[in-house]
């Protein structure tokens, strides 16, 4: 029976991920772990029991996501969005001793709304409650227990000297460096397909391992099926919505010419937050960063996004080659949309999340989330 499967990995090495080269002597890693990592890992479990010829079947309509850094199993790490802020002099969240982080999506998208109606005597601005300093952009994974935290990843360096193939000795002068995570974080993602292909996969982690170098001792992790609670698409986006119309409210009391602003915000908004690189494409077959979605029969273009460009690479080991090179919309992306009326769109919805959106989506690729709670903190926190 196909479904989604949650996974955690605690890492028992450091684990090296490869990212874009600057140089030839240092090898950096990645702070997250991408699906085609844990499907590279499946085919090589299978490979090595002599089922290459089954590899293909196998992972046919398996979704690979991607694994985010969290500091429990049980722990959803979620990304920022890209609209979030933080204060400058003092970054972080109140419950960490800082100032609080907050997010200015939806007083944006009322702000730009309301201006079809009205005007406002000053022009949209945040700075911080607290000390009144200038916000900054912020980034990363945060979870949610008691308060608010923010998961930071550590790495580890090792400084290694080349092998000559042909003398088997180390080559003069060609030393490098290999940038690891640490094993301290443990990694929570979601795997869409058949229970018994879920059940291989965690095995195939624990006998392979996953990430590069993993016969020097890196990649050895304790993989295992865990459990998530999240809240559900429908009231997700209703309490979207019921907090813009707050947000709405207020901008709306300190407008020009008040007698021209509707009540409440007309239609069903909703956002569409991007938690892995998306690699999208326009009408002409062009790569973007602007997301149209399909929804009902109907092609929807965003009212209002915040999207950051992404570098997308990587290298195929069946091939001995490199992939395509292109790029996306980063992490963090967020996408609103409007309907109008009271279409019942909520099945469509779920379908687009659990599948995904643009090209790449069996590696883990063009992950999202419908209205991501964070969204809601329109105050400090």
């Amino acid at each position: 029976m196909k479904k989604l499967n949650w996974i955690s990995i605690t890492p028992k090495s450091p684990i090296h991920v490869g990212e874009p080269k600057p140089a030839f002597s240092f090898l950096p890693t990645k702070d997250v772990i991408p699906g085609s990592v844990l499907r590279g890992a499946l085919a090589e479990y299978l490979l090595m029991q002599g089922r290459e010829s089954e590899i293909k079947e196998f992972v046919q309509n398996m979704r690979f996501g991607f694994l985010y850094p969290s500091t429990y199993p049980t722990l959803h790490p979620l990304p920022l969005p890209v609209s979030a802020l933080e204060c400058k002099k003092e970054p972080g969240f109140k419950s960490e001793g800082s100032h609080g982080i907050f997010d200015t999506l939806l007083a944006s998208l009322a702000f730009e709304e309301l201006k079809r109606f009205t005007e406002f005597p000053v022009p949209l601005t945040f700075r911080c409650k607290e000390c009144d300093s200038r916000m900054d952009k912020t980034s990363g994974f945060y979870i949610k227990e008691k308060g608010y935290k923010k998961v930071e990843i550590e790495r580890t360096s090792q400084t290694k000297v080349a092998i000559s193939r042909r003398r088997k000795a180390a080559v003069g002068k060609m030393l490098y460096s290999i940038t690891a995570i640490k094993p301290k974080n443990v990694f929570v993602g979601k795997i869409a397909g058949d229970v018994d292909k879920f059940e291989v996969l965690i095995k195939a982690l624990n006998e392979v391992g996953i990430g590069a170098l993993t016969t020097r001792g890196y990649g050895v992790v304790e993989a295992r099926r865990t459990e998530i609670k999240m809240e559900g698409l429908e009231e997700r986006i209703k309490s979207f919505n019921r907090r813009l119309e707050d947000v709405w409210s207020d901008l709306a009391s300190i407008a020009l010419n008040k007698e021209k602003v509707p009540e409440n915000p007309a239609g069903t908004y909703f956002s569409v937050d991007v938690l892995s690189p998306a690699i999208l494409r326009d009408n002409n077959g062009l790569r973007t960063l602007k997301l149209r979605l399909d929804l009902g029969g109907k092609r929807l273009s965003p009212i209002l996004f915040f999207a950051q460009p992404v570098f997308i690479g990587g290298w195929s080991t069946g091939w001995g080659l490199p992939k395509e090179t292109t790029y996306g919309a980063g992490i963090g992306s967020t996408y609103v949309f409007k309907v109008d009326g009271e279409e019942e769109f909520y099945e469509e919805l779920e379908r687009i999340e659990l599948e995904g959106i643009g090209e790449r989506r069996d590696e883990g690729y063009g992950d999202i989330l419908i209205c991501h709670p964070f969204h809601r903190e329109v105050m400090q926190v």
